[in-house]
């Protein structure tokens, strides 16, 4: 009898359990993605620059202040739509480096030239090897890096004025940078 009655409540129990873990994925934010790297330094990398491909990008040459990485592809979607607001942020003084994800670097180029270039410098990533030593889920993703070179906060999405105002501004006003203020 115990043991029928147990037969009965192990599905029960299962379904349960299993309600439980939907409704807490439901619950988290799928644009906040964890981070193993959160607050770790970049990876060592050496790529190329993707609009001059004669040079080569390193940690070495990163900035030493504040900026956002942003990989994109020319192939995204989400990327084209997000374009326009990085060439606001890059006219408003804000340092954004671009990470060019798995790309045709001719289709990447042409859309620089065709809808302009928000970035200081774009790392060619046409393998995906940083991107996966980063962790992208897929692009656009957006990190702040601080001066030293550490990732601060990362963002999986389409960039846009109410993402910027909620997470990257208060974020980059604690490093001192706000946007319309160029870097000294």
């Amino acid at each position: 009898m115990l043991k029928h009655r147990l037969k009965l409540f192990l599905p029960l129990l299962a379904v349960v359990a299993l309600a439980v873990m939907l409704l807490l994925g439901l619950q988290r934010d799928p644009n906040q993605l964890s981070l193993a790297r959160q607050d770790k330094a970049l990876p060592a990398f050496q790529v190329t620059d993707l609009l001059q491909p004669a040079e080569w990008i390193d940690n070495r040459t990163l900035p030493r202040q504040p900026f956002l990485l942003n990989v994109w592809g020319s192939w995204c979607a989400s990327c084209h739509v997000e374009h326009p607001f990085l060439i606001e942020l890059k006219q408003q003084g804000i340092l954004i480096y671009g990470l060019n994800y798995r790309d045709n670097p001719q289709a990447a180029r042409q859309m620089l030239i065709g809808k302009g270039n928000p970035f200081a410098r774009v790392l060619n990533d046409h393998d995906g090897r940083l991107a996966l030593q980063l962790g992208v889920y897929g692009a656009p993703e957006t990190y702040l890096i601080d001066g030293d070179g550490i990732i601060r906060f990362r963002y999986a999405g389409e960039l846009n004025p109410q993402v910027w105002q909620q997470q990257f501004a208060p974020l980059l006003a604690q490093f001192g940078v706000k946007a319309g203020e160029k870097e000294k």
